[in-house]
């Protein structure tokens, strides 16, 4: 996985993770927003992968432990300050529970059912299999004229 797939995947997890916590209701939807919030990660790193299904649900475990540390990182001080939940719990309870909630939710599940789901997209669903990118390459050196003149030299 390249490290630009990494960064965006955790991007799209904090980001999806701030959107679906800062309503309102969050409150009472808050392991079902910490779930979609990991798999619209792991559709995207899914999506960058690929193929095949395997690949593709490691590297959502790679992007998904990172994403649900930062993922609690951003939820803990929202549901604290803006939902008020310190009347309801002490901090050291909330910290707890918001990390290990977002780790089994984003981390071990979210991510990489995400990931796994485009994986099972491109490799049952996409008659693809590959070709494309085999014609692609084919095409491009085919085209390429530095490549034509090294193989007129040979």
């Amino acid at each position: 996985m390249k490290a630009r797939t990494f960064f965006i995947g955790l991007l799209i997890v904090a980001v999806s993770s701030l959107i679906f916590l800062i309503s309102p209701e969050a409150l009472y939807l808050i392991l079902p927003s910490l779930l979609f919030a990991g798999v619209a990660g792991g559709l995207y790193v899914g999506y960058m992968r690929k193929r095949p299904i395997i690949g593709c649900f490691y590297d959502g475990l790679i992007v998904g432990i990172p994403g649900s540390l930062i993922q609690a990182a951003i939820s803990m001080p929202i549901l604290w300050y803006y939902h008020s939940v310190y009347t309801q719990q002490n901090a050291v309870t909330m910290l707890f529970l918001m990390v290990l909630s977002s780790f089994m939710l984003c981390g071990v599940v979210g991510v990489p059912s995400g990931a796994a789901l485009s994986g099972i997209y491109y490799r049952y669903l996409k008659r693809d299999r590959g070709e494309m990118e085999l014609y692609e390459t084919l095409l491009n050196e085919k085209t390429d004229k530095k490549s034509r003149i090294d193989k007129l030299i040979e």
